[in-house]
């Protein structure tokens, strides 16, 4: 158990991190997540593969502006694939 004096004169109780879980107010607490997502491996029904949290699937992104931006690049990305993949069905009729 862990206390620290207040100003004044009181002293307050300081929680300790339970074993296994991470401190927020750590200055490492974003890499440490990152490293976590890296590790949580999941697997996609829809793309039939696995993926990880730091890396997810395109249908498994989030709301966030980060992964809205990801999702019309990989959007763009398919849709390239599929219209070239027409033109060369359509040489070959």
């Amino acid at each position: 158990m862990t206390f620290k004096r207040l100003p004044n004169g009181k002293w307050k109780y300081i929680k300790e991190v339970a074993r296994g879980k991470l401190n927020p107010d750590d200055p490492d607490y974003d890499k440490k997540i990152k490293h976590k997502f890296k590790k949580t491996e999941l697997y996609c029904d829809i793309c039939k593969a696995k993926y990880n949290l730091a890396d997810p699937c395109i249908h498994h992104l989030s709301d966030s502006p980060e992964h809205r931006a990801r999702y019309k690049e990989l959007k763009k990305k398919q849709e390239k694939i599929k219209s070239i993949e027409k033109n060369i069905q359509q040489r070959f009729k």
